[in-house]
């Protein structure tokens, strides 16, 4: 946590701030790449996960010149979990995780650099699939339980030019999902097993986005552009003629 609070502090520091970057109310952005999810829990956890990544996508709304709405999914992946007193070999479990998120992001206006830096928060709904039991629980009821949780981000764009930026998108979060397994006489475990098994996750892991951003001016603001350039041709053709007609 100490890190991301550094790299949130770097973020929104005035140096890094850029003229090439500015965004306005009723732009859209869009946001295509590779997210990397480091699993964290808490210590007494009884489960762990091992690293995995997968395709994301996101788009925003500016709904003023700095605040605006992001949702943000991604092509799920199958996701193994394991038990931590047996070792990371040990998999009890895997599962297919849909985990859409809606952020409020606010934008810094940037100056001097081609950083455009912003912080966001909000909330990602968990919902799990395809739930399967392995190893010691193979025959077992494996479920997860969804969950609705609190989301935090800090992200920069570095800009390439007027439309085209790369971007790097760190979020927080915090589950509050946990795990059953029941029918455990099925499993090796036999008439000997308990009725059900209770597993609390306590998952609290960063997820780091590696992106490609298209800005999308809204259609007012292309309409200006377009009447601007059209203004500036004329001008220069009237300046060229009328530098024609001196010599």
């Amino acid at each position: 946590m100490k890190s991301f609070i550094v790299a949130l502090v770097i973020l929104i520091s005035p140096n890094t701030w850029s003229e090439n970057s500015e965004i306005n109310k009723g732009d859209w952005i869009l946001r295509s790449g590779y997210t990397f999810l480091l699993p964290q829990f808490k210590n007494d956890s009884q489960v762990g996960m091992k690293r995995y990544g997968m395709p994301t996508f996101s788009f925003s709304y500016l709904m003023t010149d700095n605040l605006g709405i992001e949702f943000l999914t991604g092509i799920p992946s199958e996701i193994d979990i394991y038990n931590k007193a047996l070792g990371e070999e040990a998999n009890i479990a895997s599962f297919i995780s849909l985990s859409p998120n809606a952020t409020v992001q606010y934008y810094f206006k940037p100056k001097d650099s081609n950083l455009r830096p912003y912080i966001g928060l909000g909330l990602i709904y968990s919902s799990f699939h395809k739930e399967k039991s392995l190893g010691i629980l193979s025959g077992a009821n494996f479920k997860l339980k969804k969950s609705l949780d609190p989301i935090f981000q800090a992200g920069f764009d570095y800009v390439i030019n007027e439309k085209i930026s790369l971007n790097l998108d760190v979020r927080k979060l915090k589950t509050s999902s946990g795990a059953s397994a029941t029918e455990l006489h099925k499993t090796i475990m036999g008439p000997y097993a308990p009725e059900r098994i209770d597993y609390e996750m306590g998952m609290q892991p960063i997820t780091m986005s590696f992106n490609f951003t298209w800005l999308f001016d809204n259609p007012k603001r292309l309409r200006d552009k377009k009447a601007l350039r059209e203004r500036i041709t004329l001008k220069e053709k009237r300046e060229i003629l009328r530098a024609s007609r001196q010599f």
